[in-house]
């Protein structure tokens, strides 16, 4: 890797980085122990939350500056709102999706690395400047020699060689701060599952046979674009896609996108999530905004299929039953439900359990079990289904994370999100039931459905 200021750290900087931010977290978390046991509760409750908002900062800053997989992984871990505290949560946050570009030096060595040639020589143009840069990569506008308008993604030197050891440290990080208290066999599990997420994210040959594959499961929607993938100009370390122009969510009011155009983008939204969820059983799993764009015609194009959760068809008709429990206020089924994609420790007894899962439903239900038409910009939904599960997480005896539905949560999160700055306003509960209605593991018709299904492509 290189050691240029504009170009990647080393890997003996980058470890002392990680390593100093580990060091300065475990002794200030160490400083606090000592001391609390001079202080009385309230002071020492107040140092903890000074000393944690410290912590939590100073981890931010440092994977912000290594960029790479230690930036990335930092904005994974901000979904993960049952694992993390809220004094790291708010600091992650921070991370910013774009990040400041590689000198074009260091990109064009890579792609000549990776394709044999310099761009000039592979493409009929490369524009020198970066269409969009990001945590791991960044992406230039170009035309190939058959006339293609297109996008190059080149992944940053040395970050795919880094995905262990960054995550490795974040985690050692969190346990040396203090920071958190979830028991060791959840908060081990969601590093798996984080590990595993990055490791395909940086593997673009992985990421072109999503592309592949998205295209075939939703070749049907007309109004979902999905860019082509140009093998030819495409490698481990270079991904190379047909270029589809859109409009980015923070333009729309500028543009003059109209109430009626605003709410078919969110039903088309919707309707593609839930799909993936429980058709498809694989979810584009980042929904940050700038990885959609819009026509005033309705169309949605999605791009950056790098974080794609797979997942067993059990998985999704465990979590069907669960939503179909609480679409029918069953409680014994919400508690197998909750059981069986791990929320629910198995036969732990919870006293105030019923009025738990009214408060849960009462926080989504307007929008996934109400008829009618839902105005996205109005929810508080999810605040509150966060705080609740937060609650049900300071259980540990009764209640655990779930590193099975962390990304399908993360999309769905962030769908909520997008609907909300979209400001759109229709009918979720027609499109919710009609995809947890959908036959399932068991039920008659279940096989013909998966036989329509397209299969993912090897790798």
């Amino acid at each position: 890797m290189s050691d240029s200021p504009k170009g990647p750290l080393s890997r003996r900087r980058r470890f002392a980085k990680l390593a100093g931010m580990t060091a300065s977290v475990a002794s200030n978390y160490a400083r606090g122990q000592i001391k609390g046991v001079f202080q009385d509760a309230d002071t020492r409750a107040r140092a903890r939350a000074q000393n944690d908002a410290r912590s939590g900062e100073l981890i931010a800053q440092t994977l912000g500056e290594l960029k790479g997989a230690a930036m990335k992984v930092g904005q994974l871990a901000s979904v993960a709102r049952d694992i993390l505290p809220p004094e790291l949560m708010s600091s992650l946050s921070s991370l910013q999706r774009d990040a400041p570009p590689m000198d074009y030096e260091v990109i064009a060595e890579q792609i000549e690395r990776e394709l044999g040639s310099p761009p000039e020589l592979l493409f009929q143009r490369f524009d020198r400047a970066p269409f969009a840069a990001a945590s791991i990569g960044q992406v230039h506008r170009a035309r190939t020699d058959d006339g293609r308008e297109v996008v190059v993604k080149v992944q940053y030197p040395g970050v795919d060689e880094s995905v262990d050891s960054d995550i490795a440290h974040l985690k050692l990080a969190l346990r040396a701060s203090g920071l958190v208290s979830t028991r060791r066999k959840a908060f081990d599990a969601f590093f798996v599952e984080l590990r595993d997420r990055m490791r395909e994210e940086v593997d673009y040959t992985h990421e072109a046979q999503n592309v592949r594959w998205f295209r075939a499961l939703h070749a049907d929607d007309e109004h979902l674009v999905i860019p082509e993938v140009v093998g030819e100009r495409s490698s481990g370390r270079i991904l190379t896609l047909t270029y589809e122009p859109g409009d980015q969510i923070h333009d729309l009011d500028a543009l003059g996108y109209d109430q009626e155009t605003r709410n078919l983008i969110g039903a088309r939204i919707g309707h593609m999530m839930y799909r993936q969820i429980f058709e498809f059983h694989a979810v584009h799993a980042d929904p940050n905004p700038a990885n959609f764009a819009f026509r005033k015609n309705g169309d949605v194009v999605l791009y950056d299929f790098g974080c794609v959760k797979v997942f067993p068809q059990q998985h999704a008709a465990d979590y069907r039953n669960l939503m179909r429990a609480f679409r029918d206020q069953d409680h014994a089924a919400i508690q197998r439900g909750l059981e069986n994609v791990g929320l629910q420790k198995k036969g732990a007894h919870v006293p105030d359990q019923d009025d738990l899962y009214r408060e849960i439903r009462s926080s989504f239900g307007p929008f996934l079990f109400e008829e009618g038409v839902f105005e996205f910009d109005k929810t508080v939904g999810h605040e509150i289904f966060t705080r609740l599960l937060a609650k049900g997480l300071r259980r540990p005896k009764q209640f655990q994370p779930s590193a099975t539905i962390l990304f399908t949560d993360r999309a769905q999160t962030g769908h909520l999100m997008n609907m909300m700055k979209l400001r759109a306003c229709f009918d979720m509960h027609s499109i919710y039931e009609t995809f947890i209605a959908l036959p399932q593991l068991g039920d008659e018709g279940f096989e013909a459905r998966m036989r329509n299904v397209p299969e993912r492509p090897p790798v």
